[in-house]
């Protein structure tokens, strides 16, 4: 028997090498002995097939024809087949051979893989419910006019939109389109009450007068008919008898609820921090107080039921601060751990993306671990995001207007303020063009998208970023704990230098011989900032800052345009008998000057 079972599991294993085993269908299809490219191509087919036709959701008359694609509907037709592969092939030797043996008997289906866009099939669902929905009807009151009427309530019959989403994603992954009967199910109200006969009476009682909310040396009132439209209904029991209750509801009433809490909201105030650019410290949290609309809502009922003595209480509730003090203390935020300050001038413009860019990082909160990026704090330089035109440095190491120039000036002082901190620099680019008053090699150009400014807080605490600008100079001060972190670094001469070019080119524009600077360029040239940071006298980190100014030739106009010059021809004169009465006339030539260049 052993020897027969293992021929068995030999000649069987060959037989369906790399192939669908018998016994094993996809969603109700065999697939005997398919490799797995033409199970594949055959079960797409089968599935576009599938998925042209229409499930038609039936109930009664109505008839809802829909096709998979309208449900998002989406079959992953080689995971499929890989899952069917796998069966009889995925366990020990003697569970294969125990599946193999079985599938000769008794045939295993696989699912097709896939999914369905749960929005868009809620979106189908929920447009059938409306269509057969018969709501359940609540026990309650209706106002019409002067009159209050009962109404009892009453079960309702409705869709069982759970079971018939299962069913459709059942159906959807299958490879049969066909009638789907829509499931219903009995709905029952959530208000029932055997016992009305008080609840006109008490309704009637609640709307008669308006009601006083009282609060200290405040108090505001809302009306009978206020009263009537904020009225909602539940069951009470008392001494095992069930009976209708009317109160103000909170959600109904929150207009008037609203309009107290303005009067008596008190915001609670997070835990902040002060400063003076060497030490700081935490400006304690304040809890808030705002209207509890449950508690005065109940408030207001027990007072409405009252014939007389018509005043309410309001409730009030605590708002808690989003940072306590002791969260802000053991955050560690006392002193500094570095700081730098770059001067600056320029166009008002260049002025306001400089304050602006300042602004937008002041007070930045870095956790412990957490990567700082320059472009996600800043954001895009847009106008409505309050940044204008000033120049920047274009790809061709040439100066033009662009929204935000001169938010580089605040990157490269947060940059220095990181790097003195002794913080991971993670990421930083420099500018293409040396500009001779930053630091040398120690400049941040940042663009929206890329190059950004990132470094990562690598301390146990967090961190604190300030900044101030003025209208000549900007300033970052980073805050944390100290931890003894002592900050070197050299600066190496230039070096791959590359003499700059000169290009020549005509402009029609200048007098022949006329020269024009059009482009200064630079020298190509490069320097190494090397960093290195100790704590206690071991060295923690060094970093290397390469920075790489590229060659740009200067640009020379060199005039081609001849100047224009205008002849004048002197006129012959004419000579006429003069009459005896008159003097004779003399006729000077016109001169004619030049025109200007």
């Amino acid at each position: 028997m052993v020897a027969l079972l293992g021929l068995f599991f030999v000649v069987d294993g060959l037989v369906f090498r790399g192939r669908i085993h018998y016994g094993v269908t996809i969603s109700g299809v065999s697939f005997n002995r398919a490799v797995e490219d033409d199970a594949v191509r055959q079960l797409q087919q089968l599935v576009d097939q599938a998925q042209a036709e229409p499930v038609i959701l039936v109930r009664e008359e109505n008839r809802w024809p829909v096709l998979p694609d309208e449900f998002g509907t989406s079959v992953d037709v080689p995971e499929t087949v890989a899952e069917a592969l796998t069966v009889a092939r995925n366990g020990n030797v003697f569970q294969d051979l125990a599946k193999r043996v079985s599938l000769y008997f008794k045939n295993q289906d696989i699912a097709l893989q896939g999914g369905v866009e749960a929005e868009k099939m809620d979106k189908i669902i929920a447009m059938v419910a409306e269509k057969l929905d018969t709501p359940p009807v609540n026990a309650g009151l209706r106002f019409s006019g002067h009159d209050i009427i009962v109404i009892h309530d009453k079960e309702g019959f409705v869709v069982d939109q759970d079971a018939l989403r299962d069913s459709l994603t059942s159906k959807l992954l299958s490879l049969h389109s066909t009638d789907l009967e829509i499931p219903m199910v009995k709905a029952v109200p959530s208000v029932r009450a055997a016992d009305t006969s008080e609840a006109v009476a008490e309704a009637r009682t609640m709307i008669s007068a308006p009601v006083e909310l009282t609060h200290e040396d405040a108090s505001w009132t809302i009306s009978g008919e206020q009263i009537k439209h904020s009225l909602d209904f539940t069951v009470t029991v008392t001494a095992g008898r069930e009976r209708l209750t009317s109160y103000i509801s909170p959600d109904k009433a929150v207009d008037f609820l609203n309009a107290v809490n303005e009067d008596v909201k008190v915001d609670a105030n997070k835990a902040t921090w002060e400063a003076d650019g060497q030490t700081a410290w935490v400006v304690p949290a304040t809890v808030g107080t705002m209207l509890d609309y449950q508690k005065t809502a109940e408030s207001l009922s027990a007072a409405a039921r009252a014939a007389t003595g018509r005043t309410a209480k309001a409730s009030l509730k605590e708002l808690q601060p989003e940072r306590t003090t002791e969260q802000a203390q053991e955050m560690g935020i006392a002193s500094a751990i570095g700081k730098y300050t770059t001067s600056f001038s320029g166009s008002e413009n260049r002025v306001n993306n400089i304050q602006r860019a300042a602004k937008l990082i002041h007070n930045w909160l870095l956790a412990p671990g957490d990567v700082f990026s320059f472009n996600s704090v800043v954001g895009q330089r847009t106008e409505d995001r309050g940044f204008r035109s000033a120049p920047v440095i274009n790809s061709n190491g040439q100066l033009e207007d662009d929204l935000g120039g001169g938010i580089c000036q605040v990157a490269t002082t947060l940059f220095n303020a990181a790097f003195f901190a002794g913080l991971e620099i993670v990421e930083r680019q420099n500018h293409s063009l040396y500009i001779d008053h930053y630091p040398m090699g120690r400049d941040a150009a940042v663009s929206w998208g890329w190059p950004d400014l990132k470094f990562r807080n690598n301390t146990d605490h967090w961190l604190l970023v300030r900044a101030h600008a003025d209208g000549s100079s900007v300033t970052f001060v980073i805050y944390g704990t100290p931890d003894g972190r002592q900050v070197s670094y050299s600066t190496s001469n230039w070096y791959d230098i590359v003499a700059q070019t000169e290009e020549r080119i005509e402009n029609s524009e200048l007098a022949a011989g006329d020269t024009r600077v059009k482009d200064y360029g630079q020298t190509g040239r490069s320097c190494t900032v090397t960093r290195t940071v100790e704590i206690g006298g071991s060295v923690v980190s060094k970093d290397t800052f390469r920075s790489v100014y590229p060659m740009y030739p200067k640009t020379v106009e060199v005039g081609t345009k001849v100047p224009e010059t205008t002849t004048t021809t002197k006129p012959t004169p004419t000579t006429s008998k003069p009459a005896t009465t008159a003097a004779p006339t003399t006729t000077s030539p016109p001169t004619t000057a030049p025109e200007a260049e």
